[in-house]
């Protein structure tokens, strides 16, 4: 589980223009993928710890729908905000409990930096592939390998410090998903720690 209480007391100061902007790259490099695949106007999709929601609104006009998962009290509140201000009305964000008791399925499942503070990594993605439709996409994007001091203003960090492509498979492989592509599609820099991010493409 993701530690609540940090992002409960960050919620609030977690727009800034960085994490916006990436926010936009993010959105490109999901739509330019998915382009072609089908009419993006009528896919469900799904976002695993949405945060404060700004990739999801920058992407709701895109879609028919975007049910959002985080398990922030702090980051849902800033989410609905946003919802306000972005007036993406076929956007929601539930608590972690949603995902025990969906019945549907989604065509598009995402994630961004997100699975790196989720403990047991294997069970959420078992837990995905109930969810998804028969041709779906699983988007899984988060840092490849970083130093633990990266994680250094976090209190009580028990996440992992991001992950090599050799375990990114492997997690794939033990839970079944289908890994259709691996790349690498941002980097940046926080203080003086480069860092990559990669997208690991799925499908059951």
């Amino acid at each position: 589980m993701m530690k609540e209480n940090y992002f409960d007391k960050v919620a609030k100061e977690w727009n800034t223009p960085k994490r916006n902007s990436a926010s936009e790259e993010i959105k490109e490099i999901i739509l330019n993928r998915l382009e072609g695949e089908r009419d993006l106007s009528k896919i469900k999709v799904l976002e695993i710890g949405a945060g404060n929601g700004i990739l999801a609104m920058l992407l709701s006009k895109h879609f028919y729908k975007i049910d959002c998962v985080d398990s922030s009290v702090g980051m849902r509140e800033e989410f609905l905000k946003n919802k306000d201000e972005f007036s993406a009305d076929n956007v929601f964000i539930y608590d972690e409990s949603f995902l025990d008791n969906i019945t549907e399925k989604y065509d598009f499942i995402y994630s961004h930096r997100v699975f790196h503070h989720i403990a047991d990594v294997e069970s959420e993605l078992k837990l995905l592939k109930k969810l998804i439709t028969p041709k779906g996409k699983f988007y899984l994007m988060d840092f490849c390998t970083i130093p633990a001091e990266f994680h250094k203003d976090f209190p009580d960090f028990d996440g992992h410090n991001g992950f090599s492509e050799e375990e990114i498979r492997t997690y794939f492989k033990n839970t079944g998903w289908k890994l259709t592509n691996y790349e690498i599609i941002r980097h940046g820099k926080k203080e003086n720690i480069e860092y990559d991010i990669f997208l690991a493409a799925g499908e059951i």
